[in-house]
């Protein structure tokens, strides 16, 4: 059973994602344009907005649960065990799982992630297409690829990835995860308050049971925990 914000990514309706730099723009005078790039570890941000449907009697642990996690506490969440959301980051390349399992970090220096243990395919095989999820296992922190990387026949392959590597641990030798089976790390430092509006009264027994349905005072916004990377 899914707790807390994986709940609300699980019935969320909308789903805005921002991967985007902080940039800053200055005009001059005569309105030529600097642009200055602050360098930040660029953390996935999501904002996911719930249906104004929820059943108090039926959201009662939600409840609980958000206003445990309140705007601080980080929670596990992924988009692969929901069949309705497994679609969004599935993997596109052609490798199977086992083919997967196999691949091992050589580097991941900058935004340049090697890797090697290749499965023994066609060179014009696509290991990964554009987009796709890949992530160091035991470390939640997905980049994707940038580029669409064939097998080649070097024995190794290198991915420019979107950001660089965050993790001050050792990667070398690690195993990877990729698509839809890749964890985000994320804590709602908004954490919307919500509102019981009379409503969604449900009948037992021939009875009628006094309910009410919960507003949001906003989306959540999801941000990416970045703190012990």
């Amino acid at each position: 059973m899914s707790t807390g914000l994986q709940t609300v990514i699980n019935y969320s309706n909308t789903m805005l994602v921002d991967r985007r730099k902080v940039v800053g723009i200055q005009y001059t005078r005569n309105e030529i344009p600097r642009v200055t790039l602050t360098p930040t570890l660029n953390p996935w941000k999501f904002t996911f907005e719930l249906p104004n449907s929820f059943r108090y009697s039926d959201a009662r642990a939600l409840m609980e649960q958000i206003d445990t996690l309140d705007q601080f506490t980080p929670q596990i969440v992924t988009f692969g065990d929901n069949p309705n959301l497994s679609w969004m980051f599935a993997y596109q390349g052609v490798m199977s799982p086992q083919m997967i399992n196999n691949i091992t970090v050589r580097s991941f220096a900058g935004n340049q992630l090697i890797l090697q243990n290749l499965p023994a395919i066609n060179a014009q095989a696509p290991l990964f297409l554009q987009n796709d999820l890949i992530q160091i296992a035991g470390h939640p922190y997905p980049f994707t690829s940038t580029t669409d990387v064939l097998r080649g026949t070097d024995t190794s392959v290198t991915i420019t990835t979107n950001r660089p590597n965050i993790i001050s641990s050792t990667v070398v030798g690690s195993n990877i995860v990729v698509g839809n089976q890749c964890q985000f790390n994320l804590f709602c430092p908004n954490m919307p308050k919500y509102k019981l509006v009379v409503g969604g009264q449900l009948v037992s027994n021939g009875q009628l049971i006094n309910n009410a349905l919960l507003n949001w005072s906003s989306g959540f916004l999801m941000y990416e925990f970045c703190g012990d990377a």
